[in-house]
């Protein structure tokens, strides 16, 4: 046992010396090959990439052998990056609380009534709604989301559902003639109402474009204008408040304002809904945690390097990313760290 562990240091020492007298004695080194046999070398290491490549797609990926060729490829399967997205979209929109303030709606007519042998004019009418404050909430569904060449489309279903909200509506009547007068008046009446909003389904559809630089891919949001349509829904209060100002009039006055179905009215101006826009900039750029950086601490040395993109691919399956890796300027000592 000793004279084998003699006969290992021994070659140790060998070998050392050995490398010491390659590095003292330069001119001994080889003559650098031939351009015959590096092209042979060139041909052999093709061969083996190709070998490699075929390999890897056997395995089961098969969306490389589209995938840009680079001397450094980053795979992201395309399953993280599905569940990224859905986690974005979906928080975005958990429980985002549309308000509408402000708000006015306008509607004005005349009133005629057969009296003796023609129709004569019995008033002039104006119904004016101010709503003061709409919130509804939405709640996301499950997003669908499709990888194309050069894309990510999403499609998300929302849900509009629930609401309040608080108004004044106004009512003004105004006689027309004398017969008019005597029998009613003019009536001007503002009541403080309630009501809510009409669930609703909407579908967000956009998509996110691959941008890569460097050092990182960056998912830019491509939306179109962000927009849901809501629909008040008057209380029963507010229904009980229109019958009040009619049943507060005058027999003939009633009947007057029964012609202009007050009713109907304030549902058709409001039942027309209203447009409320979600900014687009909700919606921001994701960056996938995949990419390299510029620089490589190396033995107290900080290497510089320069990166070429060779272009994406989005398959089915992963997002590819190819990266040329160059050295750039001389080597700098690294930073001491504290």
């Amino acid at each position: 046992m000793r004279r084998a562990l003699l006969v290992v240091v021994a070659m140790l020492a060998i070998a050392s010396g050995g490398l010491l007298y390659w590095r003292s004695r330069p001119s001994d080194l080889a003559p650098p090959p031939a351009e015959a046999e590096l092209a042979a070398l060139r041909a052999q290491v093709d061969e083996l990439q190709k070998r490699l490549r075929a390999a890897v797609v056997a395995s089961g990926e098969k969306s490389l052998t589209h995938a840009p060729r680079a001397g450094l490829m980053i795979g992201i399967p395309t399953s993280f990056t599905r569940s990224i997205l859905e986690q974005v979209v979906t928080g975005l929109f958990n429980e985002l609380t549309l308000t509408l303030k402000n708000l006015k709606v306008h509607k004005e007519g005349v009133v005629k009534a057969k009296m003796l042998i023609r129709k004569r004019k019995l008033g002039a009418f104006v119904l004016d709604v101010q709503i003061h404050s709409v919130q509804g909430v939405l709640r996301p569904g499950a997003p669908v989301v499709t990888f194309t060449k050069n894309r990510i489309a999403i499609d998300l279903p929302v849900k509009l559902t629930q609401g309040r909200g608080n108004a004044d509506i106004r009512i003004q009547w105004d006689s027309k003639g004398l017969a008019a007068n005597t029998v009613c008046g003019d009536v001007d009446v503002t009541k403080a109402v309630t009501g809510g909003v009409v669930p609703q389904d909407y579908r967000v559809g956009g998509a996110f474009t691959i941008a890569t630089s460097g050092q990182k891919i960056t998912l830019t949001p491509d939306f179109p204008e962000l927009a849901v349509r809501i629909f008040v829904d008057p209380s029963e209060q507010a229904w009980g408040a229109v019958d009040e100002v009619v049943k507060e009039q005058r027999k003939g006055c009633e009947i007057a304002l029964d012609k202009v179905d007050i009713k109907a009215k304030l549902a058709e101006i409001v039942g027309r809904g209203f447009n409320v826009k979600i900014p687009k900039k909700l919606i921001r750029p994701v960056g996938l945690p995949a990419g390299v950086s510029q620089s490589l601490e190396l033995q107290g040395l900080t290497l510089d390097l320069q990166l070429k993109s060779t272009g994406v691919l989005v398959a089915s399956d992963r997002i590819w990313y190819g990266v040329d890796l160059t050295l750039g300027s001389a080597p700098r000592p690294a930073a001491k760290r504290p």
